[in-house]
């Protein structure tokens, strides 16, 4: 433990996350350990101040690196329309001896990184071989962050994307074809990636006939875009966090979807070879990786010394 609390700005945030591949392997960790029961992490309770508004506390407890932290974290889809980013919130870590707070981050980055990079790790794991066509519904911070992924994954994947306002596809890079609709984009996806934002009462258009034969569906936005019979069609179903999962459930999303058969972690360590043609992976985002890449840019800021010291 160190004197005083260390702030990190996101631009710092930004320059002292570790490399892709280095994210996907320490989401890959995160998942395992709290497949096997070394994460505390309780259900987010959250408050939610305006129609379709969220402020949730995320706090994790990371056993076997001694890690403890919350993010307090907001998402408003009206912001855009008043130039606010609509997701923030700070990530605070504590000391795991004395409880005290060590360090404030901006959570801005590590929430759009680690987003990405669970989805990174479940296309490294159960995409279909030789995957190459790729879909994103949402073209905001997590349609750009996760066409960077898909391209860091197969610098030859195709994508076609949509967004309510067709201007913002742009966003997502070179050679990312516009399609006029949801169902359009998703035509011959091998991997979709929903990010709208999330609603309380959807009104989804992707159905059981949406995609082919072969898929990995990430709907990250809950169900927003995703019905109950597109999941049913999966041969594995998987959640990163059953509980979470079983929470939103009750408080109205996910009303008619089918149980998850298990974990990411768990089905992690499912043979490849064996894996169902057609998977569903819905994170709904938890607190232990926030606190994962919170620790890993805290080490970094200290051995840089970055970072502006507050007094307690």
């Amino acid at each position: 433990m160190t004197d005083g609390l260390l702030y990190l700005a996101r631009e710092e945030v930004t320059r002292l996350l570790p490399p892709v591949a280095a994210q996907l392997d320490l989401v890959e960790d995160v998942y395992r350990a709290l497949a096997a029961g070394r994460v505390e992490l309780p259900p987010k309770p959250g408050v939610h101040p305006r129609p379709d508004s969220f402020v949730h506390a995320m706090p994790a407890y990371l056993r076997d690196e001694d890690v403890v932290a919350l993010k307090w974290v907001s998402g408003y889809p009206a912001n855009k329309a008043r130039g606010l980013p609509y997701i923030s919130g700070l990530i605070v870590l504590n000391d795991a001896e004395t409880g005290l707070p060590t360090a404030i981050l901006d959570g801005a980055e590590i929430t759009a990184a680690r987003t990405a990079a669970a989805s990174g790790v479940c296309v490294r794991a159960f995409a279909p071989p030789g995957w190459r066509e790729a879909a994103i519904l949402g073209c905001g911070e997590q349609g750009v962050f996760h066409a960077q992924l898909l391209r860091e994954l197969e610098p030859e994947v195709r994508i076609r994307a949509y967004d309510p306002n067709p201007e913002r596809v742009e966003r997502l890079g070179d050679g990312v074809e516009r399609a006029a609709s949801e169902l359009e984009a998703v035509e011959g996806a091998e991997i979709v990636v929903t990010a709208a934002p999330i609603a309380a009462e959807p009104d989804a258009p992707l159905g059981a006939d949406a995609l082919g034969e072969r898929w990995l569906l990430l709907p990250i936005d809950f169900d927003a875009l995703v019905r109950r019979e597109l999941v049913e069609a999966a041969g594995l179903f998987a959640v990163d966090d059953v509980g979470q999962f079983e929470y939103y459930r009750r408080q109205g999303h996910f009303r008619d979807w089918p149980a998850p058969e298990e974990s990411v972690g768990e089905a992690l360590a499912r043979d490849r070879a064996a894996l169902p043609a057609r998977v569903a992976c819905v994170n709904l985002g938890i607190g232990a990786l926030d606190a994962a890449f919170a620790a890993r840019v805290l080490a970094a800021a200290r051995k840089q010394g970055a970072g502006v010291r507050l007094p307690r």
